[in-house]
């Protein structure tokens, strides 16, 4: 007797010139394939006589199709950038996404980590940023997929998750156009400093010498936190001669409550704030800002989160960094000069 070899997804992959997914979602009549190659593909099937896993198809009948969100502030502008990159990833691939509100807070960061299973999803798309330290042990241990959008922190390479971020710090971004522009009395304005501390640490090592009176630290990374700081500037008997803004949010802010109090931007002080969200093109002055990439970012990590789900075999961790760029804008194209006040 003839002893054949079965035939399997790798070789229907190889013989159709196409990835394994993709066979996968022709098999299982899924989104994100054109009709032309899902044609090529079932034919090749035909062709080789595959006969799929039952097991692995099991698996698959087991899916819900959905995956989860959990970002920490819904009322960060920059956040519906990454969460309809998100949603429309997982849409092309007949995904709907759960969004989950973990406010930055450590606890509810585990808790979600903790619960996933309970929300009935197939996979996680993270953005922590409390970072507790049991969380990198949390993801290992999760049994689901996770993909992490990483904005700042060192991650251990032993992290079996998906990691996309950015190159480098984009708080380094923000200090180099300050100083460049010849600002002196640079001042931060920015959320407690437990979150997204790399910021404020692109801050300290910027300058020589930290002034600890041109450093506020507010509640959160809201409007109010940023109108809040500008109230406090404008305080001291020596205002600052420029701001960096933890993001966005707060930068838009202090020029808002600026404007109330007859402060000049960019004459008197320039402010800067990094997220790049649609709001700082409509303020004015517009605000610069370095533009982290939301919706990229969040794109990707959902296509690796996705392409792992649905790849019969296991797959190497993947990290992805894109390259943070600073738009300048109104509010600090102008060099200070004490003779403008």
């Amino acid at each position: 007797m003839v002893n054949r070899k079965r035939v399997t997804i790798e070789d229907v992959a190889k013989q159709a010139g196409v990835g394994i997914a993709t066979v996968s979602r022709a098999l299982n009549n899924s989104g994100g394939i054109s009709a032309k190659t899902k044609a090529r593909v079932l034919q090749v099937v035909a062709e080789m006589g595959f006969v799929p896993n039952t097991s692995a198809q099991s698996l698959k009948i087991r899916q819900t199709r959905q995956i989860a969100l959990a970002v920490p502030d819904i009322r960060n502008a920059i956040i519906p950038d990454i969460a309809w990159a998100v949603e429309q990833a997982a849409k092309q691939h007949d995904y709907r996404v759960v969004q989950i509100n973990t406010l930055g807070n450590a606890r509810l960061e585990l808790e979600t980590l903790r619960e996933i299973k309970k929300l009935h999803v197939d996979g996680l798309v993270i953005m922590p940023l409390a970072y507790p330290k049991t969380l990198e042990n949390m993801i290992n241990h999760a049994g689901i997929p996770v993909s992490v959008i990483n904005y700042g922190k060192t991650l251990s390479r032993d992290l079996k998750a998906d990691i996309v971020g950015l190159a480098r710090q984009e708080g380094k971004l923000v200090m180099e156009h300050l100083l460049q522009i010849g600002r002196t009395r640079i001042a931060y304005a920015g959320a407690p400093k437990d979150k997204i501390e790399e910021r404020y640490r692109a801050y300290e090592q910027s300058l020589r010498q930290v002034d600890p009176s041109l450093v506020y630290f507010g509640e959160d990374f809201s409007f109010e936190t940023g109108r809040q700081a500008a109230n406090y500037f404008y305080s001291l008997k020596n205002m600052p001669d420029a701001i960096y803004a933890v993001n966005d949010m707060v930068a838009i802010g202090i020029v808002n409550r600026f404007k109330e109090l007859g402060v000049r931007v960019p004459e008197d002080v320039a402010v800067c704030g990094i997220d790049n969200n649609l709001w700082t093109t409509v303020t004015s002055p517009q605000i610069s800002s370095v533009s982290i990439m939301g919706a990229e970012v969040g794109r990707l990590a959902a296509e690796l989160l996705l392409k792992r789900i649905q790849s019969p075999e296991p797959l190497e961790y993947e990290r992805v960094e894109f390259e943070p760029r600073l738009i300048v804008r109104e509010s600090s194209v102008k060099p200070y000069s004490r003779s403008d006040s």
